[in-house]
């Protein structure tokens, strides 16, 4: 919510969370959460709080069930470890240049805790999708990456990259309004493709190439372009060549198509196929100069 519509607004304390967050009722009666480096120290239900520069973030629930949510999120949470990830949210906020929704800040600020909670009681967090991650969504790991070593640092612990991955999936989501379940079934259909390709060749891709990152982007843009119907044209200008001059890797290619036919339902035309075949090749030759 702005800043600026909140000045001089008064709330009535409901129900002290934690040193940091309160749930309030607003000059019209409505349930908000108000957060706030030290604004429930000494506070008590009934008292009155002022809006001022103290409260940071103030959230609308849209349901009794999302109330609820945030109610026991900022409830059960330690207090540091909630203003600390609110430090987190500001600086992604201000690094991408946008405001993000209450539901996002809320959702971030759950699975930042739990993921904290979980790491703190030794239980390791897995990603397997996180070389595709990375490489998919560089802006946004970048981000997080930078955002997560300020985390480390105030809460001195190690998070791994694992867990950035999921975090950037969530950052990638909010700002393409695209659904984490969509994000993660492309990852995964993308984490398969190169699962064939390594397969088919005995080989193992070093996800640190270029070869690799210009592999995993041109799936990406095959899969959003079979996704969009935005199909490149139909034939591509040395189709045959590649295909007598490379046999293995332009059948290689043809059962990558064949796989994300099946698996977005949609015709992939034949170009597809010439273009995964020079980035295949490319994977090979310099797989051989070793």
């Amino acid at each position: 919510m702005n800043q600026a519509m909140n000045t001089g607004k008064r709330y009535q304390i409901k129900r002290v969370l934690n040193n940091n967050s309160l749930l309030a009722l607003d000059e019209r009666r409505t349930e908000v959460i108000l957060l706030g480096k030290g604004i429930g120290f000494e506070k008590k239900k009934g008292d009155s709080i002022l809006f001022n520069e103290a409260v940071e973030k103030v959230f609308v629930p849209s349901s009794e069930d999302n109330r609820e949510k945030m109610v026991r999120i900022f409830a059960e949470t330690d207090e540091e470890v909630i203003r600390i990830i609110n430090e987190f949210i500001e600086y992604v906020e201000k690094a991408v240049n946008k405001k993000f929704s209450e539901q996002f800040i809320v959702t971030l600020i759950d699975h930042i805790s739990f993921a904290i909670k979980r790491l703190g009681q030794g239980v390791n967090i897995d990603n397997p999708f996180l070389h595709e991650v990375r490489s998919l969504y560089a802006y946004e790991y970048k981000i997080a990456e930078e955002g997560i070593r300020k985390i480390e640092k105030q809460l001195h612990m190690k998070i791994p990259d694992d867990e950035i991955g999921f975090i950037t999936l969530h950052l990638h989501s909010s700002r393409t309004n695209q659904s984490l379940s969509k994000m993660n079934r492309f990852s995964q259909l993308i984490s398969r493709l190169i699962s064939v390709v390594e397969n088919e060749l005995d080989v193992t891709i070093d996800k640190t190439s270029i070869d690799y990152a210009r592999l995993i982007t041109h799936l990406r843009f095959a899969v959003e372009r079979a996704e969009a119907k935005k199909m490149l044209e139909d034939n591509h200008p040395v189709s045959d060549l590649l295909r007598k001059e490379y046999p293995a890797c332009y059948n290689l290619s043809w059962k990558l198509v064949k796989i994300m036919q099946n698996e977005l339902k949609v015709d992939i035309p034949e170009a597809e196929v010439s273009y995964l075949t020079l980035h295949i090749q490319r994977i090979v030759s310099h797989l051989h100069m070793k």
